[in-house]
């Protein structure tokens, strides 16, 4: 479509069509109206049909934008799944691997293994509910991820049993500071059975959810709380100390990207665990 944006004229077009305003569908789409209004006014000529009939009080679509609207939000739909499928490409001997936020320091312990046996890793960082997702969608070969989890339609390995120490110094060593812990929503049933196993050991179970491990550093060295690791050198033992337990998941052998050897994978990623 010579000197016509196609699919940006064909957003304003499904914005205004949704919005029935083109002050609202500008607002919506982070924009002034005049050029929504003149998108809207190009994509009609070209394609040599009344969208919108338009007064004072309205904006109606006429039959052909009805009739058009539904092809015009499947092109931009493709358009959308075309890009993220661009984004999540990798070459057929890259292996993308996840690894749980709650891995700490492990994570690049896991990704040197790997390399150093010759593994080519795009690895992605996140939530076990996220990474099980992630594994299930076909966007992930292998994950190691928190227990317990809902893997449902994948392999899931071995359950490990990680020890975990305390790091972080409380202002006052006889108090029961906080736990420093990842989000809820990265893994409920995981998350939950942690704060249960604190509150036998007469912990208060209060936690402070940050995002990212840099997060969490940060509020325990302000003194906040204490966070859980899994390197000895970086914290101390406790009696009792619930550990981290983890497994790999994959897709089902049918699921499988081809080229990848799934299952050299996962021994190594398991011979890799502590």
């Amino acid at each position: 479509m010579v000197g016509v944006d196609l699919l940006r004229h064909l957003r304003f077009f499904v914005a205004v069509a949704e919005h029935r305003h083109f002050g609202h569908a500008a607002i919506a789409l982070g924009m002034t109206q005049p050029p929504v209004s003149q998108g809207v006014q190009r994509l009609e000529r070209r394609l040599g049909q009344r969208l919108f009939d338009r007064d004072a009080r309205a904006v109606r679509l006429t039959e052909a934008g009805a009739a058009l609207l539904p092809a015009a939000r499947q092109l931009l739909q493709d358009a959308d799944d075309l890009l993220a499928r661009a984004q999540r490409w990798r070459p057929t001997s890259q292996v993308r691997l996840g690894l749980a936020e709650d891995l700490e320091d492990l994570v690049p312990t896991l990704l040197q293994a790997l390399t150093a046996d010759g593994w080519d890793c795009a690895p992605t960082v996140a939530g076990t509910v996220e990474l099980v997702d992630g594994v299930r969608d076909g966007e992930l070969d292998a994950a190691v991820v928190r227990h317990p989890a809902v893997v449902d339609g994948l392999r899931a390995g071995e359950v490990h049993r990680l020890p975990t120490y305390v790091a972080g110094a409380p202002p006052d060593p006889r108090d029961a500071p906080p736990m420093i812990v990842p989000p809820r929503r990265h893994h409920p049933a995981a998350h939950d059975q942690m704060v249960d196993a604190l509150h036998r050991l007469g912990h208060s179970g209060t936690v402070i959810e940050a995002e990212t491990m840099a997060e969490r550093r940060a509020w325990a060295a302000a003194g906040h709380g204490v966070r859980l690791v899994l390197d000895p050198a970086q914290g101390r033992p406790v009696e009792d100390l619930p550990p981290l337990r983890v497994r790999v998941v994959t897709p089902l052998p049918a699921d499988r990207r081809p080229g990848v050897d799934h299952d050299a994978l996962v021994a190594r990623l398991e011979e890799s665990l502590p």
